[in-house]
């Protein structure tokens, strides 16, 4: 809830069972729904109404709806012109805040939201239409989290973010060797709850193009990334893609968190891959579900989504919480993948940032519960106070690039 209506507003509580279904998830992981505000803890951000928490994305309103819109990339910026077939003064410039938000916002305002969207989509740029698909249940092995009935928030009892609880199946089969394809937030937050399990975490990166987040907030990498081991690899080379299959047919569980074009573009086959294993958990982090070719970010999947407050005086929505369908995909993720690990046989895992984000949407435009008038207590409601994000200190140090390359090369071979 603080990171969640206007800066200048009280905070608002949409109505989702996000953080219930996260308690669930990650119990065994020794955490809580504390990691869906972890990062805004970690960098200092706040809520901003329909400006992301990030500033990366902008609820724009369009001429039958709203869009969400991340222009974070370069390359996003550079499409505008061709998503809204409108000239600019200059050539776009500038991502996030210094993207050209007033311009988009008056383009987008005379234009069908469905339109934006879809020229969005062929561009290859992260846009969708705000509430575009219905709720859906928790899907495959996640359901049975829909069914648990944590109590009330103020009789819970969170587990310190400091405590390791071994998974209920840790005693039934060995820990996993996991190899993490995957970058940014979901997948390293769900192989980071792996790793606390007693996991064995290998972090593959391309040596031309590695973690984007590495250039992020050094903490908060830290904390999805300490105690991993780091392999960096030239994959565009026959000998690092040799390399990669050596690790990926090692590898009990493997994460990654590309579209399916770019994880056969490395030469991977996950079919294949888990028909010749006996016991073999491959988890595919996307924005909208493995077969689609869309992209997008944690902010406008879970607009597009539904996930979204709508403020109770103008009807209108906010951004609910920061890029809250990353860690909520990354929470279920883990616990998806370890559930199946210990359950043995091989699983495909198909974990999309929407998929988990539409599980805990709110009914279509059901209005946000807004905190109360601030006292010397500070904003609360039913009676119990609006927590500020809780920063979680890392364990240790991510390692730098490459550190244990030829360490792990070295042992798959032998």
């Amino acid at each position: 809830m603080a990171l969640t209506g206007d800066p200048d507003g009280p905070p608002l509580a949409p109505a989702t069972g996000a953080a219930d279904v996260v308690d669930a998830a990650l119990a065994p992981f020794g955490l809580d729904a504390g990691v869906l505000a972890e990062r805004a803890a970690s960098g200092g951000l706040g809520r901003s109404g329909r400006l992301a928490c990030g500033r990366g994305s902008r609820l724009l309103r369009a001429a039958d709806g709203w869009l969400a819109l991340t222009l974070s990339r370069p390359d996003d910026v550079a499409s505008l012109p061709a998503l809204l077939e409108v000239g600019f003064d200059g050539e776009p410039d500038g991502t996030g805040d210094g993207a050209p938000w007033d311009a988009v916002a008056r383009a987008v305002a005379g234009r069908p939201a469905a339109e934006v969207a879809g020229r969005a989509e062929l561009l290859g740029m992260p846009c969708g239409v705000v509430g575009e698909a219905a709720p859906d249940p928790l899907p495959g092995p996640l359901a049975p989290l829909a069914d648990r009935r944590p109590p009330p928030y103020a009789e819970r009892r969170p587990h310190p973010y400091a405590e390791r609880r071994p998974h209920p199946y840790a005693e039934r089969r060995p820990q996993p060797f996991v190899v993490d394809l995957s970058a940014l937030w979901a997948g390293p937050l769900a192989t980071s709850c792996l790793l606390r399990a007693g996991a064995t975490v290998i972090k593959v990166e391309d040596v031309r193009r590695p973690d984007g987040a590495r250039r992020g907030d050094p903490a908060f990498y830290d904390l999805l990334n300490g105690g991993k081991l780091s392999v960096a690899l030239d994959l565009g080379s026959g000998q690092g893609r040799r390399a990669l299959a050596s690790l990926v047919d090692r590898a009990d569980i493997v994460v990654t968190s590309a579209r399916a074009r770019a994880v056969e573009a490395l030469g991977l086959d996950p079919p294949a891959a888990l028909a010749a294993a006996t016991d073999k958990v491959w988890v595919a982090i996307t924005a909208h579900g493995w077969a689609s070719p869309r992209v997008g970010f944690g902010d406008d999947v879970a607009a597009a989504a539904g996930l979204v407050a709508w403020h109770p005086g103008d009807g209108e929505p906010r951004f609910a919480a920061d890029a809250i369908a990353d860690p909520l995909c990354g929470a279920l993720a883990a616990h998806a993948a370890l559930t199946a690990w210990h359950r043995g046989g091989r699983h495909f895992v198909d974990a999309s940032l929407a998929a988990a984000a539409r599980s805990v949407a709110p009914p279509a435009a059901e209005p946000a519960r807004p905190a109360r008038a601030p006292e010397e207590e500070g904003w609360a409601i039913g009676g119990e106070p609006v927590a500020a994000p809780r920063p979680r200190a890392a364990d240790r140090a991510a390692a730098p690039l490459g550190a244990d390359t030829v360490a792990v090369l070295a042992a798959v071979s032998a």
